[in-house]
């Protein structure tokens, strides 16, 4: 069974849900209104545990009965003062969540590492140096290609919040740290606000047994 710990300090809520929970998930009659119709079986799952997942991030904060709905963007949306980040893949999803005093943003992500990826990705996803870091062992290339993949969805859910601005995966570049398992990031687009072009941050990288999971939080606001 896999069983990722949370990789954020106190004040920090995080929760896992596999797809053995789904049977368990009850979710508000408002969330379960924003799932189409015409949603296949594995949309519908994926949902499901990702608001299970939010949901039990949310209670380790001591917020409880809040449906997390969607933004213009499809964001999810947070209680006020809170924010958080949702993904799911291949049948489990996780969950954070925090008060803004802890931090700006928070982002995480997980992948399969077997996941189909066109060899074209890498054009979209990677600059020059990013792509030169993927190609350099052919045998680690998809897992690299979806570690940087990855990263770069956990540091777009953490800047979105700020300013409400989107950041293609061109619009930041990653260099990975060997030695303690993290990539560092710099902007090379404004995120708004105190987060300009040029700007640094890091993201955690962990491989979890078929998984690649990422993770990052931004300083709260006045706190550099």
């Amino acid at each position: 069974m896999i069983d990722i710990l949370s990789p954020f300090g106190d004040g920090f809520g995080f929760s896992l849900k596999l797809l053995s929970d789904y049977d368990e998930v009850k979710l508000y009659p408002e969330e379960v209104g924003l799932i189409s119709p015409k949603a296949v079986q594995k949309r519908k799952i994926e949902f499901y545990l990702g608001r299970a997942a939010a949901h039990s991030a949310l209670s380790e904060i001591n917020i409880y009965e809040f449906p997390v709905l969607k933004g213009t963007n499809n964001e999810p949306v947070w209680p006020k003062g809170v924010v958080g980040a949702i993904s799911h893949s291949g049948g489990m999803a996780i969950a954070a969540a925090t008060g803004k005093d802890k931090a700006a943003g928070i982002g995480v992500d997980i992948e399969l590492v077997d996941r189909k990826l066109s060899e074209d990705i890498i054009k979209e996803v990677c600059t020059f140096k990013e792509a030169a870091w993927v190609n350099m062992n052919p045998n680690q290339k998809v897992e690299r290609l979806i570690m940087v993949f990855s990263a770069k969805e956990s540091a777009f859910k953490a800047f979105f919040p700020i300013a409400n601005i989107f950041l293609n995966y061109l619009d930041a570049e990653l260099f990975w740290n060997e030695d303690i398992g993290t990539f560092s990031g710099r902007l090379l687009k404004s995120a708004g606000g105190d987060y300009e072009e040029g700007y640094m941050f890091e993201v955690g990288c962990r491989i979890i047994d078929k998984y690649i999971f990422t993770y990052m939080k931004l300083p709260p606001i006045g706190n550099g």
